[in-house]
C-alpha cells in the first residue's frame, strides 16, 4: 500500500463498516443475512454513499458477499472450516519460514514501516486498512523464500482465512497491545536471526484466531 493511501476513504464509511464488522461478529447479523444498505444508512445516520461505501469494504474483505440485482449478504461462518484452514495454514507457513533467507537492512526498515502502518491503522480504528497492510507484510515476509509453489499455497489460504482474520480484528485496546506486542517480537526474531522463535510466534498467532473468533 503506498503511504498515505489509506487516508484516501471517508471516517464515515470505515464506520459503517466498524459498525456491521461488529454486528456480525456479535451475531446480530447471522449467516446468509440480507444487509440491507437502506436500513443501515438510517440506524447510523448517515447517507447512502458512504453506507455503500462500507459495504463494499466489508465485500473486500469477505465478510459480505454481494447478489446483483438482490444486494449484501453475511457470508457463512464455519467454525469447523476455519479451525481446518487455520490448521493447514499453520502446517504451510511453518515450512515456508523454514526456508526463508534473512532480510537485509532495507528489508527490515521495510518491515518496521509497515509494522508502523498497522499500528497507526488500528489507533484510527480503520481496521480495513489494518487489514490490507497486515497482508502485505505477510506476503512480503513468505516471499522471502525460495519455494514458490508453497509460496503461492500460504498465500491462496491467507486469502480464504480473510473473513475469519477480520472478525478477529477489533478496535480495543486487548487488540492493538497484542498487535503490538506480536510485530515487536516477529521483527526481533528477524533481526536475531531465530528461526524456531519465528515460526513458534506465527504458530500460536494462528492457533489465537479461531478462538477469538469463536469466543464473539
Amino acid at each position: 500500500m503506498p503511504p498515505g493511501a489509506y487516508r484516501k476513504r471517508s471516517n464515515t464509511a470505515e464506520r459503517v463498516s466498524n459498525e456491521i464488522r461488529q454486528a456480525i461478529l456479535r451475531r446480530e447479523l447471522l449467516p446468509s443475512e440480507h444487509v440491507r444498505q437502506e436500513v443501515w444508512a438510517s440506524r447510523l445516520g448517515v447517507s447512502s454513499a458512504p453506507t455503500r461505501e462500507g459495504l463494499k469494504m466489508l465485500v473486500a474483505e469477505r465478510l459480505l458477499s454481494y447478489e446483483a440485482h438482490r444486494g449484501y449478504f453475511v457470508t457463512r461462518i464455519d467454525d469447523s472450516e476455519m479451525s481446518q484452514v487455520y490448521l493447514i495454514r499453520r502446517v504451510l507457513e511453518a515450512e515456508v519460514l523454514q526456508s526463508i533467507r534473512w532480510p537485509e537492512e532495507e528489508e527490515l526498515a521495510n518491515f518496521e514501516r509497515l509494522r508502523d502502518d498497522i499500528l497507526k491503522l488500528l489507533t484510527e480504528a480503520d481496521i480495513h486498512d489494518a487489514l490490507g497492510t497486515v497482508r502485505e507484510f505477510s506476503f512480503t515476509l513468505f516471499e522471502l523464500s525460495s519455494l514458490d509453489l508453497l509460496v503461492n499455497e500460504v498465500k491462496r489460504f491467507w486469502d480464504v482465512a480473510a473473513v475469519y482474520r477480520a472478525l478477529s480484528f477489533r478496535p480495543d485496546s486487548e487488540q492493538a497491545q497484542h498487535t503490538a506486542e506480536y510485530y515487536a517480537q516477529l521483527i526481533s526474531c528477524l533481526k536475531r536471526h531465530d528461526r524456531e522463535g519465528l515460526i513458534t510466534l506465527n504458530s500460536e498467532q494462528r492457533t489465537r484466531v479461531p478462538g477469538r473468533v469463536a469466543s464473539g
